[in-house]
């Protein structure tokens, strides 16, 4: 490893890692993240601390992300997380919180997929480079680098494995220094060529590869035995070529595992597919030695990678207008749900299993416009509780998978015919006196057109696509419309307003989105005040929780409906790390909300996919914000996003509501309180205010619901709630304001 001067990277322009640099920032690496709904506070704030850093050095950065990437080999380390997850709620139990966070910082993983999502819309907002590569993030900045279109690379030292010939490990501003190491140096070091460093790194093990078993044995070790280092690996692989060290393992099982994982991992290495900037085509690095021509690329690589995938929709991957996940299942015919949640619940699994209508639906919209292969595909669906064989199983080999196997497939509805112009949308904004295409604006559009059976709602249900004028505002609508027409908000069949649609429009603008989701959690029957239910019920949750169980009185039951449902409603944060309490229940329903709110924004970007992929001209009606969920600073419950992003909230309001409700000063020290047990919080009191108006508004809504669906049961549970509530409010004297 060498050190350099920072001011040796002036005026270069630096291809960066995004999802390692993102992993560097110490800021970040909040324990209670996870706990909270999985995004620090303050993340935007740290976030562009450091790019103005990379600014006052002037550094211009180029932020490559991942693409399409097949999943680890193996799942390694599952039993061990739970043991952590277990032992931090233990020792929060006893308000050990170091212990507790020490235990949530090994278990969970902050730079999570929704994490990456906000972060890169965020960046493209701020005007900052960002390209989503098509597939290993690692591959494209080689690429770059070998294109001289970066002079350095910032990212983990495995990025010499594509040949880079140095990398950037560690920027650290404060002290004005740089990290990077060296192909030529460490090469020359260990006395091996290229090749050789290949092999040594497969045979030490990477997420691909199961590391040599050998490796642990101290006969192979020169320095230390007993305890493995990478010198080993080095050590053996100069002794003899990769393929002679194949041939000796223990059982014919164990061989054919490794074997495999060393033949994928060459071929990722040597053949990841990259966009080449010399001619837009989509193939593979070729990462051999310098002059020898690029490697073969295997018959069987699709089984690795999935099909290619047409350019248009690679087109709309690179410009991260849709993020990876939908394309990767259409290619591979995989959809991966390996996040085991901090609270594993059987609401949860249950859940997961339930929004498989929104993904095929998300799947057909996209599908739609592709080749019939793809229509047709049968997608294998993996969760990290699933038996082995699942995990491991392959689409389209069905026949070899448990019976329980989950199955889903491309849904190519006919749909409404909507079709917006850019004149209509003028005129609806001007009758109702906004400047901004919401839902709200759409659903009250929709009532006044179907009331005067006006030319929106005109053909709704004849045959043709849904279209729209080149036009920003009217992109913006069309999307809307699709996304309400997919959740059953506007019917399907005669495009009328169903009851749902009917009660969101009266929400205040400022709640709508929220009120959805709360809305779509009362469908999937997630939306209550019962307990949950552990997963496994030969393991329940921890005892030192003291967590209630069925059936809960009155008092419990309206506890957890008003803190769970007040806990959607974002808070104004400082830009520090969380530095109160988590609650494990408000910890589990949020496992939930994050699951439903990641298919709706699929939702939405394969809606706007679906219109793009018929004509790629529309892209450049989007501004760089179109999907930016950072808070605005005036007002954290606005952000710049056109279209609909369903940001994470955090469970800071939930936790807060639930010490509102438990308070039993005095309404003078109330104020004062509060902030000192919430220091990381601007203005709570504000924030309770906003939480009871969102409260009375959702009670609105299930009110009218419940006269003429199936709702009654949380109609009555939330009537109960809210006599506890005013209760409180009278008592501290704090009412819902305006």
């Amino acid at each position: 490893m060498h050190q350099g001067k920072l001011d040796r990277l002036k005026g270069i322009r630096d291809g960066v890692d995004a999802v390692f640099w993102l992993r560097s920032l110490q800021a970040l690496k909040d324990p209670f993240a996870d706990a909270l709904g999985g995004i620090p506070p303050g993340i935007f704030g740290f976030v562009d601390k450091e790019l103005e850093s990379f600014k006052k050095y002037g550094i211009t950065p180029l932020f490559v992300f991942q693409g399409v990437a097949p999943g680890p080999q193996h799942s390694m380390f599952v039993s061990r997380m739970d043991q952590q997850m277990e032992l931090a709620w233990q020792y929060l139990a006893k308000n050990q919180k170091s212990e507790a966070q020490k235990c949530f910082a090994i278990s969970t993983s902050r730079i999570n997929g929704d994490f990456v999502y906000f972060i890169f819309h965020h960046l493209k907002h701020k005007g900052y480079e960002c390209f989503q590569a098509p597939y290993f993030a690692g591959a494209q900045l080689a690429h770059f680098a070998e294109q001289g279109v970066v002079q350095t690379v910032f990212g983990p030292p495995g990025l010499l494995l594509y040949g880079v010939q140095g990398v950037v490990i560690h920027i650290d501003f404060q002290r004005t220094t740089f990290d990077w190491v060296d192909l030529e140096s460490v090469l020359q070091k260990w006395s091996i060529s290229r090749d050789q460093f290949v092999d040594a790194c497969m045979l030490a093990g990477t997420e691909y590869c199961l590391t040599y078993p050998y490796l642990n044995l101290g006969h192979f070790q020169p320095q230390s035995s007993g305890r493995f280092n990478f010198d080993a690996a080095v050590y053996i692989i100069k002794q003899a070529p990769l393929i002679n060290w194949m041939q000796t393992f223990p059982t014919e099982d164990m061989k054919n595992d490794h074997v495999d994982g060393y033949c994928i991992c060459k071929v990722l290495v040597q053949n990841s597919p990259v966009l080449h900037l010399t001619d837009h085509v989509i193939r593979p690095l070729g990462a051999g030695s310098p002059g020898s021509p690029p490697p073969q690329v295997p018959h069987d690589f699709s089984i690795i990678m999935g099909e290619k995938l047409p350019k248009s929709l690679y087109y709309l991957m690179l410009n991260g207008i849709i993020s990876h996940k939908l394309p990767q299942a259409l290619a591979k015919g995989e959809w991966t749900d390996k996040s085991q949640p901090l609270v594993d619940t059987r609401e949860f699994r249950d859940l997961l299993v339930d929004l498989s209508d929104y993904r095929s639906a998300a799947l057909g919209l996209i599908a739609r416009h592709l080749h019939v292969g793809f229509k047709k595909k049968r997608i294998l669906c993996k969760a990290f509780w699933d038996p082995h064989p699942i995990r491991q199983g392959l689409s389209g080999n069905e026949d070899n998978l448990p019976q329980e196997a989950r199955i889903i497939q491309p849904e190519i509805r006919k749909g409404l015919r909507w079709n917006i112009s850019k004149e209509a949308v003028e005129a609806e904004l001007a009758r109702q006196g906004t400047d901004k295409v919401d839902f709200h604006f759409c659903l009250n559009w929709h009532a006044h057109e179907f009331n005067t059976d006006g030319p929106l709602v005109k053909d709704l249900t004849e045959a043709g696509g849904p279209s729209c004028s080149p036009n920003n505002n009217a992109l913006a609508a069309l999307v809307h419309l699709m996304v309400l027409e997919h959740l059953e908000l506007i019917s399907s069949e005669d495009g009328g307003m169903t009851v749902l649609g009917d009660v969101l429009k009266g929400t205040p603008r400022n709640l709508q989105e929220l009120c959805l989701v709360a809305l779509e959690m009362m469908k999937f029957g997630v939306l209550s005040g019962e307990p949950f239910d552990p997963a496994q019920p030969d393991r329940p949750f921890p005892e030192q929780v003291n967590y209630p169980k069925q059936p809960v009185g009155l008092q419990t039951k309206s506890l957890l409906l008003l803190s769970r449902v007040m806990s959607l409603v974002p808070m104004k944060l400082k830009n520090e790390m969380w530095n109160a309490n988590v609650h494990f229940d408000l910890a589990a329903f949020h496992s939930l909300v994050r699951i439903l709110k990641r298919t709706l924004r699929q939702l939405v970007e394969a809606s706007l996919a679906s219109v793009l992929l018929k004509d790629l001209k529309y892209v450049k009606l989007l501004s760089p914000g179109f999907m930016c969920a950072s808070p605005k600073k005036e007002d954290h419950m606005q952000t710049p996003a056109v279209l609909p992003t369903f940001m994470l909230p955090r469970a800071s309001m939930g936790i807060v509501v639930r010490y509102f409700l438990e308070y039993t000063g005095s309404a003078a020290s109330f104020a004062r309180d509060i902030q000192a047990t919430f220091p990381c919080c601007h203005q709570p009191i504000e924030d309770l205010k906003t939480a009871f108006r969102f409260w009375e508004d959702l009670r609105r809504c299930v009110d009218a619901i419940a006269q003429q669906c199936d709702a009654e049961e949380l109609n009555e549970d939330m009537k109960n709630a809210s006599e506890i509530l005013y209760d409180q409010q009278a008592r501290l004297q704090i009412p819902i304001g305006d």
